[in-house]
């Protein structure tokens, strides 16, 4: 495990300008170390199911991953920096292999078919695999037990249907959609992707999900209060960020083609205020 695996993994998760950069730079030296590990394969397997347009391909060096994963369990072996890194991080925190092939699997959700309109329990098991196992791996880093998974569980699913709403037009043009068909029957709306941008209830709909990922966020802290501060600052951090991202779409009207972000000074006066009352 070398510095240079380090340094490439570091080099990753900063050229990603991921807002979770924040949350795990508060972390002591091998929790960050973990941590940047896991998003950096994230990253990578991520970027495998959306920038490659051959699905074949994409298939494949997702099968590629998941084999790799199953010898670093098997011969504790890595043989690129992003698998050592991976493997210090399994054996020092006892992560689980079947976290990694869910998000892989997930990703392989993307990668077969553009999503469109998934019924509710397609939607919910896409949102557990490539964000919730997210999670579960997180919290074995942070000294989370089994019995706090619940948190994890309900934050996964709010980061994940807030990037529903806030990524829909970029999904829109790579051909997917992640809107559940049962809002389309809610609101009388057809299952076409080419007019949905057009359609007067399509607001309405974003709502319903921004709606949805508030009670996860509103269960989450329910569930925060019952861990240690000290256990979770990061990934509440991570959360600030993302509720900053919910609260400018929720009950408010969207400009879909416009991705809502959130620019350097905001992200200082939200990182300021959460140290202020933390």
């Amino acid at each position: 495990m070398s510095v240079d695996d380090q340094i490439a993994v570091q080099k990753v998760v900063k050229n990603s300008g991921t807002s979770f950069f924040w949350g795990m730079n508060v972390l002591n030296k091998d929790k960050k170390r973990a941590m940047f590990s896991i998003y950096a394969f994230c990253r990578i397997v991520d970027d495998i199911a959306d920038d490659l347009t051959n699905k074949k391909i994409k298939q494949i060096k997702l099968k590629a991953w998941k084999r790799r994963i199953r010898e670093l369990y098997r011969f504790k072996v890595g043989k690129t920096s992003i698998e050592r890194e991976l493997l210090l991080s399994i054996e020092k925190f006892q992560l689980e292999k079947q976290d990694f092939n869910s998000i892989i699997n997930g990703m392989m959700m993307d990668a077969k078919e553009n999503i469109k309109f998934p019924s509710r329990k397609y939607l919910h098991l896409y949102c557990d695999r490539v964000a919730v196992a997210v999670g579960y791996l997180s919290i074995k880093i942070f000294g989370l037990s089994e019995k706090e998974r619940k948190y994890a569980f309900y934050l996964g699913r709010a980061f994940q249907l807030t990037n529903i709403v806030r990524d829909f037009y970029e999904d829109m043009i790579k051909g997917r959609c992640y809107i559940p068909k049962d809002l389309l029957s809610k609101y009388k709306m057809k299952k076409k992707l080419k007019t949905i941008i057009d359609e007067q209830n399509l607001q309405s709909i974003f709502q319903d999900i921004l709606s949805e990922a508030n009670n996860y966020y509103e269960r989450s802290l329910i569930e925060s209060k019952k861990i240690s501060k000290k256990k979770i600052i990061a990934s509440e951090i991570m959360k600030v960020f993302y509720k900053a991202l919910h609260s400018k779409m929720y009950k408010k009207k969207i400009n879909i083609r416009s991705r809502v972000k959130l620019n350097y000074i905001e992200k200082i006066f939200f990182l300021f205020n959460f140290f202020a009352r933390y």
